[in-house]
């Protein structure tokens, strides 16, 4: 009697073949996978920061330790955003990509109100005395100059512990942005007779600034006379009850 023909040829063949399409199709995944990793199209053309006001984008840039151009499939958002906030300078950060080309980085600054001279250069502080940056270069002062006291090793991230320096910083803290670059230098000399001095030459005796609120609230007051007034002033005293104004002869 005849023998039936066996199926185990052909179903090994069946399964052979899937297999092998199996296989292609695994590699042409990866094939694609390489070709969408290094794709021109996906190149970051640009890498959008906002919020930096103090710091230029380029060093934020370097903070993130971002080179461009790059592959939007390689930058890990949350290893940027650690970066960013473990930099003194910088509050809080949130990195997030645009598709198909775009990284965002939003960043909220410390700002500096003010620098003191120290044994090797400049220092920035902000309003809770922390030393946000420091260097040599003094065209890079851009805020107010507290002399009166050089601070010895002092380093990012140090916190100023002397009392005066201390209200000062908080004063200028309660400063609108537009007075606070309108003064040039604050002398903390003689720490019960401290005295501003405005970028046109005008004198302000502060006192010892042991209600920083409320004189901080003095001066914008002041300014906003000052601003509004062609009269010359060779100083003003905000340490009495009711400012005193010496006219220029």
């Amino acid at each position: 009697m005849a023998r039936k023909p066996s199926k185990s040829g052909s179903s090994g063949s069946f399964i052979s073949r899937r297999n092998i399409v199996r296989g292609l199709i695994g590699l042409f995944s990866v094939l694609l996978l390489i070709f969408i990793i290094n794709s021109p199209l996906l190149k970051i053309g640009y890498v959008k920061v906002t919020g930096n006001s103090y710091l230029p984008r380029e060093d934020v840039l370097e903070i993130a330790r971002i080179k461009e151009p790059l592959n939007i499939f390689s930058v890990q958002t949350d290893v940027v955003q650690n970066y960013l906030q473990s930099d003194l300078r910088i509050d809080t950060a949130k990195v997030w990509r645009d598709f198909p080309n775009c990284l965002n980085i939003e960043i909220t600054e410390r700002l500096p109100v003010a620098v003191m001279n120290c044994n090797y250069g400049y220092i920035n502080l902000d309003k809770n005395s922390v030393v946000i940056d420091v260097y040599t270069d003094v065209k890079k002062i851009q805020k107010p100059v507290i002399t009166g006291v050089i601070l010895q090793d002092v380093y990012i991230g140090d916190n100023i512990n002397n009392d005066t320096v201390k209200k000062v910083l908080v004063y200028l803290g309660l400063l609108s942005n537009d007075v606070l670059g309108q003064v040039r230098q604050i002398n903390i000399a003689d720490k019960e007779h401290i005295e501003l001095y405005t970028v046109k030459g005008t004198r302000i005796i502060l006192g010892n600034l042991n209600d920083a609120e409320k004189l901080a609230g003095k001066t914008q007051e002041i300014f906003n006379d000052m601003n509004s007034t062609a009269i010359p002033l060779e100083y003003i005293d905000l340490s009495y009850s009711r400012p005193v104004l010496k006219i220029k002869q």
